[in-house]
């Protein structure tokens, strides 16, 4: 749970970046959030993942990788609509 607040926290400081880069321009902002996104993908791929799919049945397996899939869809709606 340390870990996932240390990440958490790491989130919280790419989003605060981006917020104050948005009125640096487009450029500075095209490297903040792409960056942010891709350390959520990362830790839900590699570290809480494997941990999931480990001690869950078949169903409840299926149902977290939908989930992660459903957040990393979102984060590329926002993309392209903000």
């Amino acid at each position: 749970m340390r870990l996932q607040l240390v990440t958490a926290l790491g989130a919280v400081a790419g989003a605060a970046c981006s917020l104050l880069a948005e009125g640096a321009g487009a450029t500075a902002t095209l490297g903040v959030l792409p960056f942010t996104a891709g350390g959520f993908i990362y830790v839900g791929t590699v570290s809480v993942l494997p941990e999931l799919l480990r001690d869950a049945g078949p169903l409840q397996s299926l149902l977290q990788v939908l989930g992660l899939l459903a957040g990393v869809a979102m984060m590329a709606v926002i993309a392209l609509y903000e």
